[in-house]
């Protein structure tokens, strides 16, 4: 049996990228819902939505010149809840000087006022 493949990529060897799952007490689609409306909170320059998959790719720019890229994944979790999979990470560069760190802080916050 082959092993599925991760709901969001791995993160690369360099500290540009953050990468965390949260499981919720809500239903799949209600932490989806929750979770498109907190990426739109973070006011991303392009998003794109997979509702079959539960999924979404954003971008954000980041000193007017650099993109980041975040994605998500809601997939079914224990007892009629889910997990939340997150990914952020800069296109380019070494160190990000903590920027997907906090952006994924921040998407958790804004998350939490969607429920």
């Amino acid at each position: 049996m082959v092993p599925a493949a991760p709901p969001v990529p791995p993160c690369p060897d360099t500290p540009n990228c953050e990468r965390t799952q949260r499981a919720f007490e809500a239903s799949p689609n209600r932490l989806y819902q929750a979770a498109q409306a907190a990426l739109a909170d973070l006011n991303p320059v392009s998003c794109t939505t997979d509702p079959n998959d539960r999924s979404a790719q954003a971008v954000y720019r980041v000193a007017l010149v650099f993109k980041d890229d975040v994605h998500i994944a809601v997939r079914p979790g224990k007892n009629g809840g889910s997990v939340l999979h997150i990914r952020s990470a800069s296109r380019v560069g070494y160190s990000d000087l903590g920027v997907n760190e906090r952006r994924v802080r921040r998407f958790f916050r804004a998350l939490a006022h969607h429920f």
